[in-house]
């Protein structure tokens, strides 16, 4: 196999295996033929721009090779999707007080059990993520990439401190962006153990049901806006710590 091919094969793996895991471009409703075209698309561009010189690998050596392209570009994409999964989580803490979350369905787009208030919170976050160019971002990220990893020079070590520290980061996210829900849950709960003790004959099992849906379901309506602008906040942070997660690869 001639090396200029070997090097495209392998900037076609990275790119592929980020196409698969990155927010907006993994749908599982995207037929395959489009991925692969998209990824094919996004790696022409960017070949020119690949280092010369490298000797043809053998084959053993190229599939190796190959496998470390797929999981850095998995591993980029992953860091992308955690903000996501961050935004989505906050939907559900959010579910579990107002009491949705026994209705969970499954979603075909993202291929998990959502909860409704899980689902608002992920497309509002996914329409703000076209709405604001991310996309366009994170291929620059992905471009970014090629230029401080290049092919054949990615490396299989981890930084767990990094990674622990995105984990911490997600958590906060979510309870931050859910905060306002939770809160006024706990204040309907506890209105409802007031008029328990205040009112004994009316039924509060029966009622705090259907009075928590739509105390919640009103109150998302009116902090929409906010929500919006904290999503709007949290996504220029997903940019920065995928810019970050590829420095400390580099620093290895």
């Amino acid at each position: 196999m001639n090396a200029d091919l070997q090097i495209f094969l392998l900037m076609v793996m990275r790119i592929g295996a980020f196409v698969v895991v990155c927010p907006g471009f993994s749908f599982k409703g995207i037929p395959t033929i489009w991925k692969v075209a998209l990824t094919v698309g996004l790696a022409l561009p960017l070949y020119p721009f690949a280092p010369t010189g490298y000797p043809e690998l053998s084959v053993p050596f190229f599939v190796w090779e190959g496998i470390q392209e797929v999981l850095l570009g998995l591993a980029i994409g992953y860091v992308s999707q955690l903000f996501f999964s961050a935004i989505e989580m906050a939907g559900a803490f959010a579910d579990v007080q107002a009491g949705f979350s026994m209705a969970q369905l499954f979603d075909s787009t993202i291929g998990v059990n959502a909860s409704y208030l899980g689902r608002v919170y992920y497309w509002v976050s996914l329409a703000i993520y076209f709405l604001t160019d991310m996309h366009h971002q994170m291929i620059k990220t992905l471009a970014y990439s090629f230029e401080a990893i290049p092919v054949q020079t990615a490396g299989m070590s981890v930084q767990v401190e990094g990674i622990l520290t995105l984990f911490t980061l997600v958590f906060e996210i979510a309870l931050n962006l859910a905060a306002p829900l939770l809160i006024v849950a706990l204040m309907t709960e506890i209105l409802l153990g007031i008029l328990s003790r205040t009112v004994p004959q009316i039924n509060v099992l029966i009622l705090s049901m259907p009075l928590k849906v739509l105390v919640v379901v009103t109150f998302l309506l009116a902090f929409l806006p906010t929500l919006y602008r904290d999503i709007a906040d949290v996504l220029p942070q997903m940019i920065h710590h995928t810019y970050e997660f590829i420095n400390s690869l580099v620093s290895i």
